[in-house]
């Protein structure tokens, strides 16, 4: 879960956008106009930026040599206010990590993963697949392979109360319904295991994740909902439990 510092930021902001729980862009300064089929590249538009500054930045580009196409942008004057409070990256994950500065053992390793990138690399891959082999891992049971996932239960007893109070439509109800209809786990999974509170969101019609597991017969799915602490007991607006639509054969 990424701190306060963290969750108040732009950058956290941009890029959590509509994906995790009650995380918007600003819709009068940002317009979301491209995302990749499966969300990993995005690409906002900022609004209302004035003539004068778009010809700033024509004016001052700076090109490798004549005539060039590589010719990087400058931040025109009238956002100096803003670039006066930015903070630069290894200061992002210092407050991130939710210490105060200094040269702390993390910054240490920080650069000098910095200064052998190969070696980062190579270890933060070893540190994933490890990571993902303890958390997902396949299984055959009577000759069929299934999906055994450790799953963070949400504890905050209150926040899910009020999660499942909130009824809309919104950009993670959309695509969590579209992981659980195209039967894609591993995707289902992984977002469960960054954001355990979407597994508790609900749609305008009162139906969330549990309903839609139940009655695209993903059981797998709804092993992991379960695991997560979602009942399927709560109803829709029509009084339909998630059992109640349910094609899982028992």
């Amino acid at each position: 879960q990424p701190s306060p510092p963290l969750r108040q930021s732009l950058l956290y902001t941009l890029h959590s956008h509509g994906i995790a729980p009650n995380v918007k862009a600003d819709p009068q300064r940002f317009r979301e106009v491209f995302r990749s089929k499966y969300g990993k590249v995005r690409i906002f538009k900022v609004l209302k930026v004035s003539q004068e500054s778009k010809q700033w930045v024509l004016d001052n580009r700076k090109c490798d040599a004549p005539g060039s196409w590589y010719c990087p942008g400058q931040y025109p004057p009238a956002l100096q206010k803003v670039l006066n409070q930015k903070r630069d990256f290894v200061q992002l994950e210092d407050f991130n990590k939710g210490t105060a500065g200094g040269d702390s053992e993390y910054q240490q390793q920080y650069f000098e993963n910095l200064n052998k990138p190969k070696k980062s690399r190579q270890s933060q891959d070893n540190s994933r697949k490890a990571e993902a082999k303890k958390k997902v891992e396949r299984t055959l049971v009577d000759g069929k392979e299934h999906m055994k996932i450790d799953v963070p239960r949400f504890a905050n007893e209150q926040k899910i109360e009020e999660l499942n109070a909130k009824w809309e439509n919104s950009e993670m109800t959309s695509a969590m319904f579209q992981m659980i209809s195209n039967g894609q786990v591993e995707q289902f999974a992984q977002t469960i295991l960054s954001y355990p509170e979407t597994a508790h969101i609900r749609a305008e019609d009162g139906r969330g994740p549990m309903w839609w597991a139940h009655e695209f017969n993903r059981p797998v799915m709804v092993q992991i909902l379960e695991a997560a602490g979602v009942t399927a007991t709560r109803k829709d607006k029509d009084g339909i439990t998630p059992t109640d639509v349910s094609n899982i054969k028992k």
